[in-house]
């Protein structure tokens, strides 16, 4: 999970932003070799939806920093949903 704009905003270049992550993403799958299976190729399955998150950190024992909001869920339930590409 990755989001732009957060904690500090960045006007409206989060959309851009995460749009090119993505495909630079997708381009490296097609250079990166697994070592102990050269033949195996990696897929990779983004979903990007754009809208209103909140991010804090929770826990104590394990700290961790968490996204939550209806944006967060679309965006997951699109990738889980999608196609893997190469």
């Amino acid at each position: 999970m990755v989001v732009s704009g957060l904690p500090v905003r960045n006007g409206n270049h989060h959309a851009r932003e995460i749009a090119r992550m993505a495909l630079k993403l997708l381009d490296s799958l097609t250079r990166f070799k697994v070592r102990h299976s050269p033949d195996t190729t990696l897929r990779l399955r983004c979903g990007i939806h754009s809208g209103s998150c909140v991010a804090g950190v929770v826990g104590l024992k394990m700290p961790r920093y968490c996204l939550f909001g209806d944006t967060v869920n679309t965006a997951s339930r699109m990738e889980s949903c999608g196609e893997g590409t190469v």
